[in-house]
């Protein structure tokens, strides 16, 4: 199960966050719970700092340069990968689609007209990348067993394109997310400390995204608040360690939702993917699977 917490990565943006506190207990089953409140019953707990989104700040600038015979818009994308932004000219009504390069800038329309703000579509990487079928290793590196709990097509929240291929995978709280292949990270949250399953905490859930060199990324969310080991930017490679898991936003518990994204044309889609596990058997994740964690290389 997954929040719909990229439309954070489609409005292009991060936060700047502020403290607060939270209590962790363990409840009457022995599971532990994170929560803003106190334990109603007497019992030892600990207190923790965690943070909170406050104002967003754009990572896709557009700003206006006066040349000779007019001005011209560019995009600036702060994204360590590509983007796509598409939009309609507010000159000539035509809708202009454009690949954004990780960290450039491109130049969006000419006009004689200093151009209007403008209403943009977003999405992550560029359209023309061709997913290569790579065969994944296991996103943890725990060889306790973990079950999947929702596969390809899952009824319960794998309904439409975003998540349609996704797989949800149950662990304990705190288990260590490892990279399935190497590649660059292009996105981290992990400033949310709560879950629930109202619309409520749809863009709440914490993830770390990680572009690779065929144009796809693979998505780690639910993870648990303050515990990414990497940053945006950083390279990883296959087996490395990126956060730990949790049950972060649109959640009913512990688990990881992991899927592998592509730009499909302005829309970022989850696509089908195999794993292979430690003897090398490649295999299609199914619901009521078991699987173990990957070996590092």
């Amino acid at each position: 199960m997954k929040g719909l917490w990229l439309l954070l990565l489609l409005a292009g943006c991060f936060t700047i966050c502020q403290a607060g506190q939270m209590y962790k207990y363990k409840d009457a089953n022995g599971n532990w719970v994170f929560s803003d409140k106190p334990p109603e019953k007497e019992q030892d707990f600990s207190t923790l700092q965690y943070t909170s989104p406050t104002k967003p700040t754009s990572k896709i600038k557009l700003y206006n340069i006066k040349g000779k015979h007019g001005y011209t818009l560019y995009a600036k994308n702060a994204f360590f990968t590509p983007i796509e932004v598409g939009f309609t000219s507010p000159f000539s009504q035509k809708f202009i689609s454009k690949v954004i390069p990780a960290r450039g800038s491109t130049a969006l329309l000419e006009s004689k007209k200093k151009a209007p703000k403008l209403n943009y579509r977003l999405a992550l990487g560029d359209p023309k990348s061709v997913a290569d079928n790579y065969q994944y290793h296991a996103p943890f590196g725990s060889l306790k067993g973990h079950r999947i709990t929702q596969g390809f097509n899952g009824k319960f929240s794998h309904t439409n394109d975003y998540n349609k291929y996704a797989v949800d995978i149950a662990m304990d709280v705190g288990t260590y997310l490892t990279a399935v292949r190497a590649g660059t990270v292009i996105w981290v949250k992990d400033d949310y400390h709560m879950s629930g399953t109202t619309s409520y905490f749809l863009d709440k859930a914490n993830g770390i995204q990680v572009l690779h060199d065929d144009g796809t990324f693979s998505s780690y969310a639910h993870i648990l608040m303050d515990t990414a080991i990497v940053k945006e930017g950083d390279k990883v490679a296959l087996g490395d360690k990126l956060a730990r898991s949790g049950s972060s936003g649109f959640s009913t518990g512990p688990h990881l939702h992991f899927s592998i994204i592509k730009n499909a044309g302005l829309k970022n889609i989850a696509i089908p993917f195999k794993f292979v596990d430690n003897k090398g058997m490649v295999f299609t994740p199914q619901r009521a699977m078991i699987m173990v964690g990957a070996n590092k290389p």
